[in-house]
């Protein structure tokens, strides 16, 4: 088995095609093809070689299929609602998908000729087991086999993602990959795992591995046979962050691996930028032959305040800084590539929600992408390393006299003469800050007080920063900072609580 040479991933998920307002296509028109073509071309002159094309809109097909026929099905007498109804998200969503649809298009046909036009590989990145609105029975995006066959699903509600102990949900998926991977002969096919991972019922996941490892096994020969005489086509997986996390999903991912059925591994932490990715665990337990990649996503931290009492989607952007900083360190730290999911997603995707008039959205930094595979132009580069809450290290409380403790990586280069002049350390609370006074250590040396107040570097949108009050920041002499890990001991003697 060769070893993939991809070294940059870019999940496109067509959806973007139908809720976001770009350059090119306002909301107060309907989705034309150019919208489906810029969306791959505004990749020209990066780093990115793959593009991992999901080709639904959460659980509706794009493309003409035979396994789920809903386009030629569809009731073409329904007619749309006003657009000043007070129609829900995925609503208005699904009108859009609908109208361009109904046409007769093929996006994914167009989007795979528009990438190989360009010279990118074309994968296919399935979801296999999406969870959008699972709890709206009615949601108009939800596939027939969902809606027909509520005796396949794990329970109600938001947990009804579908049972993969019923052969007939095995079955469904691999027929829809084995049309996708026949009608357009992709370079490589993608499972993701995370969307989203849940499987078996609670309980079971164990017994449920060697159910999962022979559909994976399944999905494996009929890539090999879809793929003629074009030889053995690249199978990804996307994974949790840990081979332990994806143990609990039932995803024996080493298993596959060592069985020679997969050739990359996409380690993701779902849904956030973070450095709490095991890229090291996985190169250590996983053939020398298996590409690993750690992916980044396109925001760091979800929603800490209301916005006029609408918090959907109220993130914190990813910056430049905290990209390459990322990037950065997964080179280091022994990755074969890159993966980005969500990129483009700060834009405008909101179809114009009033209560978000303040953030409306921004083009995504693409001029980033042109040398975040190149290791030697990052390590010159500003550092932004941050830790979120959501994860292993983070959050952790602070009572008095019982410190919070935590160790984390840095491997740019801090000696004298390197690139980097000054640094700081930032640590943000649940709390006010002036209520709970804080001291800091890091590397078993105390830091002074810095007055500084703001952001460390210039963010990419105001959205979702924390409140001054909630932020202290720190001095720290480069001296202080080692390659590799650095120990942080949080304290305080007042007598509150907090939590970190």
């Amino acid at each position: 088995m060769v070893k993939p040479s991809y070294r940059c991933l870019y999940n496109h998920e067509m959806l973007i095609l139908f809720t976001s307002q770009t350059p090119w296509q306002p909301y107060c028109e309907p989705v034309g093809d150019e919208q489906v073509r810029r969306y791959v071309r505004e990749l020209e002159g990066t780093q990115v070689d793959a593009l991992m094309c999901c080709p639904t809109a959460w659980r509706a097909v794009l493309w003409p299929s035979e396994v789920d026929p809903r386009w030629e099905t569809e009731d073409v007498e329904r007619v749309e609602p006003p657009r000043q109804c007070d129609l829900k998200y995925y609503e208005k969503a699904y009108w859009r998908v609908r109208e361009y649809m109904l046409q007769g298009k093929d996006p994914v046909r167009l989007t795979r000729d528009t990438a190989r036009a360009q010279g990118l590989a074309f994968f296919f990145s399935y979801r296999m087991n999406d969870h959008h609105y699972l709890w709206n029975e009615t949601c108009p995006t939800h596939d027939r086999f969902w809606r027909g066959h509520p005796e396949f699903r794990l329970g109600s509600g938001a947990g009804a993602h579908f049972n993969y102990q019923h052969r007939e949900v095995r079955d469904y998926y691999l027929a829809l990959l084995t049309e996708l991977c026949t009608r357009y002969a992709p370079d490589g096919l993608e499972l993701d795992f995370m969307r989203s991972p849940v499987y078996f019922p609670r309980g079971s996941e164990s017994e449920g591995r060697d159910v999962m490892t022979g559909f994976v096994r399944r999905v494996r020969k009929m890539l090999d046979e879809t793929a003629g005489e074009r030889g053995r086509l690249p199978l990804c997986v996307r994974v949790p962050h840990t081979l332990e996390r994806a143990l609990k999903a039932g995803l024996d991912v080493e298993a596959w691996a060592h069985e020679g059925l997969v050739d990359m591994v996409n380690i993701s932490p779902f849904f956030r930028s973070t450095p709490e990715v095991a890229v090291e665990q996985f190169r250590e337990h996983l053939p020398a032959d298996t590409a690993v990649y750690a992916e980044l996503h396109f925001i760091t931290q979800q929603g800490r305040n209301p916005v006029h009492g609408f918090t959907n989607n109220y993130l914190q952007k990813t910056t430049v800084e905290q990209y390459e900083t990322l990037a950065f360190e997964f080179w280091e730290r022994g990755a074969d590539g890159l993966s980005f999911f969500n990129f483009a997603y700060c834009r405008d995707h909101s179809f114009g929600e009033p209560r978000r008039l303040e953030f409306p959205g921004v083009e995504p930094p693409f001029d980033m992408l042109r040398t975040i595979c190149d290791r030697d132009a990052l390590a010159g580069r500003p550092k932004h390393y941050v830790i979120g809450a959501g994860f292993d290290l983070l959050p952790r409380p602070i009572r008095p006299d019982v410190p919070a403790e935590l160790e984390f990586l840095v491997h740019a280069n801090v000696s004298d003469g390197g690139p980097h002049e000054t640094a700081a350390l930032r640590i943000e609370t649940a709390e006010p800050c002036w209520r709970v006074p804080f001291e800091v250590e890091l590397n078993g040396c105390a830091l002074e007080h810095s007055n500084y107040v703001g952001e460390l570097f210039v963010p990419f949108t105001r959205e979702g920063l924390p409140a001054a009050r909630n932020v202290e920041h720190f001095i720290v002499p480069l001296g202080l900072l080692r390659h590799g890990k650095n120990h942080a001991r949080v304290s305080t003697k007042n007598r509150a609580p907090a939590r970190l």
